[in-house]
C-alpha cells in the first residue's frame, strides 16, 4: 500500500493505492499560486499536508510537484524535508504523458488530454504535447473574472481559444472540469464523476448561473470544494474554449495514477525519468 500526493498550485490531492484499488481519493484546496510570500505559501501548504497525513499516517508516502513548484522549487524540497516523505517536482513533459497514460495506457486511443490547473494547462496526445500558461489562476491575473459579472469572461475565452492547437475528442482532467461536472448534477462525488460527458450546453449554462453570483453564494451551494469558488469562473472560460470542438469527457485522474502503478510495480524510480517515452 502507497500513499501519493499530487501537489498542484489549486489543490493537493491524496491517492492511496493498494494493487491496483483506490482505497482513498481527497482534494485539498490550497491556492498557492496566488500567495506570492514564501513562508505564508509552506504554512498553507504544511497545513493541507498536515491534514492529509493524519488521514494516511503510517503508509509510505511520495509526493509529486508541477507547475507551481517548478516556479518555486524550493518550497517543494522544504516540504519534502519537514515530513521526510520521497517524491520530485516533475517537469512539463513528465506531467504531460503521465497524465496521458492514466486515460490510454496502451496509447492506442484517439484523444486529445487537457489537464487544467492554477499554473498550467498541457495538451497532450499520444505523440506530442504542449504546455501553455492558461491556468485558471494565471487567467485570473489577467483578466477581471471577479464575479458576480466576470465581465472578461468572453475576452478570455478567445484568449484561450487563440493559443489551443488543432484537437479532437477532447479529455478534461483536473478540479475546474470537475467542478463544472459537480454543479451539472449538483453533487461532488469523483467516482460517480469520472467519464461524465459536458456538453457545450452545460458549460455554457453553468457558466451563465456562475456569472450571476458572488463568492459566497457559490460556496453556500455546497457543492464544490471550498476555495475551488476563486478558480471555477476561470475553468469555465477554458472549459467553454475547448467545448467549440463538442463535448468535453471529464476524467477525476491524474498523472497519481500512473505514478501509484508505477511505484508499486517497481518501475520508479529503478527505471528513470517517469513520463519519458
Amino acid at each position: 500500500m502507497i500513499a501519493v500526493l499530487d501537489l498542484g498550485s489549486n489543490s493537493f490531492i491524496a491517492l492511496v493505492y493498494d494493487r491496483g484499488k483506490i482505497l482513498l481519493e481527497k482534494v485539498y484546496e490550497v491556492g498557492l499560486k496566488s500567495i506570492k510570500d514564501d513562508e505564508q505559501a509552506f504554512c498553507v501548504a504544511k497545513q493541507s499536508v498536515e491534514k492529509i497525513q493524519s488521514e494516511i499516517n503510517g503508509i509510505e508516502t511520495y509526493a509529486f510537484g508541477t507547475a507551481v513548484f517548478r516556479q518555486r522549487p524550493e518550497l517543494f524540497h522544504r516540504l519534502l524535508k519537514h515530513f521526510e516523505i520521497k517524491g520530485k517536482i516533475l517537469s512539463e513533459k513528465e506531467e504531460a504523458y503521465l497524465t496521458y497514460l492514466c486515460i490510454d495506457p496502451k496509447r492506442s486511443m484517439n484523444v486529445t488530454v487537457f489537464d487544467l490547473g492554477g499554473g498550467s494547462l498541457e495538451v497532450v496526445k499520444k505523440d506530442w504535447f504542449v504546455s501553455l500558461e492558461t491556468g485558471t489562476h494565471v487567467l485570473n491575473s489577467i483578466f477581471d473574472l471577479s464575479l458576480p459579472e466576470a465581465k472578461d469572461f468572453n475576452k478570455t475565452v478567445d484568449y484561450v481559444l487563440k493559443q489551443l492547437p488543432g484537437f479532437e475528442n477532447p479529455v478534461g482532467i483536473g478540479g475546474s472540469f470537475v467542478a463544472i461536472a459537480a454543479l451539472k448534477v449538483q453533487k461532488w462525488d469523483l467516482k460517480s464523476l469520472d467519464g461524465f460527458i459536458l456538453t457545450p450546453e452545460d458549460i455554457y449554462k453553468i457558466s451563465e448561473k456562475l456569472r450571476k453570483m458572488n463568492l459566497q453564494q457559490i460556496v453556500d451551494m455546497k457543492i464544490i470544494p471550498p476555495g475551488r469558488e476563486k478558480t471555477i469562473i476561470a475553468g469555465c472560460a477554458v472549459a467553454t474554449a475547448i467545448a467549440t470542438k463538442g463535448n468535453i469527457k471529464v476524467s477525476t485522474k491524474g498523472f497519481r495514477y500512473t505514478l501509484a502503478r508505477m511505484i508499486e510495480e517497481g518501475k520508479w524510480p529503478a527505471s528513470g525519468v517517469p513520463g519519458e517515452i
